[in-house]
């Protein structure tokens, strides 16, 4: 073994034990702590945690399961799960006490351990319970028991029932029992930074890049659309996400990838009067806020039709599916998406396409 290759190595192992000695810290003060809540609470109040930690749209997609726990638990005191970066999409939700900023998932075996908890709701799987840091994963037995994992779990409905069914709330395979639209708690912060970006009253926001390749349509057939709606119509074109790949001329084109958070990214998609984008996070927000979205989709993985939302863009109520049989988002073709996109925006007198002079 070479010195780097040593050196290596013992930094390696240095970082992760590190880290699972923190995460050993934190679940006991975790613990403590709800510990301290419990007997804090009145005689019969219980205490409930429910856990999806990741990914945005995900928790998103579940947040009506904090409405119909808070139904069947009005008295409870409801903490929900989520890793920091998502704390937000909770922090505001009337229907939740309290919101745990989920270090890494040895720190929530170590505080689950303990029993504090009178009721645990999972609403994750194998692939969402895993530390790459710890290399541990750890399961949930409701998800074992009823065979729903990664590879299958479209076949149990779309995103917000199978969540559902896997922390026990509704019985395998049916349909969610309450109101299934999700909602956002937007603060004035958000609005006033929105305010703040200056956007025309008219535009369209777009979301080109997912953090999943198989789910992306190409940058030169996005850079197309944007041209050809550019050319065709008055509307500012507003990029949102985390990174921009593409490489637009037009004027009427504006790059705010980078520049918002989550629930600013929602204002803006709020205000909008089109949302088109991909089976990613963004389309979740447009779902939640209520804007007309056009979700550019396609077969994935071994999914060849599926259905990830619930409330009005799982029923096609206030959404189009762009998609065609067995093909994944990758080879719908530029003229495809356009018809479809044209077929959208024409049903309006008020989205006329340009008259040229």
């Amino acid at each position: 073994m070479t010195i780097e290759r040593f050196i290596q190595l013992w930094t390696h192992r240095y970082h992760k034990y590190t880290h699972i000695f923190k995460a050993h810290i934190k679940g006991r003060q975790a613990r403590t702590h709800f510990s301290s809540v419990k007997r804090s609470l009145k005689k019969g109040q219980e205490l409930i945690a429910i856990i999806r930690t990741e990914h945005f749209g995900d928790i998103v997609a579940a947040e009506p399961i904090s409405r119909y726990v808070r139904e069947q638990h009005p008295n409870a005191h409801i903490v929900w799960f989520a890793k920091p970066a998502f704390a937000e999409l909770v922090a505001h939700n009337p229907n939740v006490d309290e919101v745990f900023r989920e270090f890494c998932v040895t720190e929530r075996r170590v505080l689950l351990e303990g029993n504090v908890f009178d009721k645990v709701i999972e609403l994750q799987f194998r692939n969402n319970n895993h530390c790459p840091k710890c290399q541990v994963f750890t399961e949930n037995p409701v998800a074992l028991k009823r065979d729903i994992t990664v590879h299958n779990y479209f076949d149990y409905g779309n995103l917000l029932e199978v969540f559902a069914q896997t922390g026990d709330l509704i019985p395998p395979k049916s349909a969610f029992p309450a109101d299934d639209q999700p909602r956002l708690y937007l603060q004035p912060a958000h609005k006033e930074k929105v305010d703040r970006l200056n956007l025309p009253e008219k535009y369209i926001v777009l979301h080109c890049r997912s953090n999943y390749e198989p789910k992306d349509w190409p940058a030169d057939r996005w850079n197309r659309l944007v041209h050809w709606l550019s050319e065709e119509y008055d509307y500012q074109l507003v990029e949102i996400g985390l990174e921009s790949n593409l490489t637009i001329q037009t004027p009427a084109y504006r790059n705010l990838c980078g520049q918002l958070s989550i629930l600013e990214t929602a204002e803006v998609i709020r205000r909008a009067s089109f949302f088109i984008g991909l089976d990613s996070g963004p389309s979740h927000l447009g779902n939640a806020t209520g804007t007309f979205g056009i979700i550019l989709m396609g077969a994935l993985n071994n999914f060849l039709n599926y259905n990830p939302y619930s409330g009005k863009y799982g029923r096609q109520e206030n959404a189009l599916l762009v998609r065609q049989a067995g093909l994944p988002c990758s080879q719908l073709s530029f003229e495809f998406v356009r018809d479809q996109v044209k077929a959208v925006l024409e049903k309006s007198a008020d989205n006329a396409p340009k008259v040229l002079s």
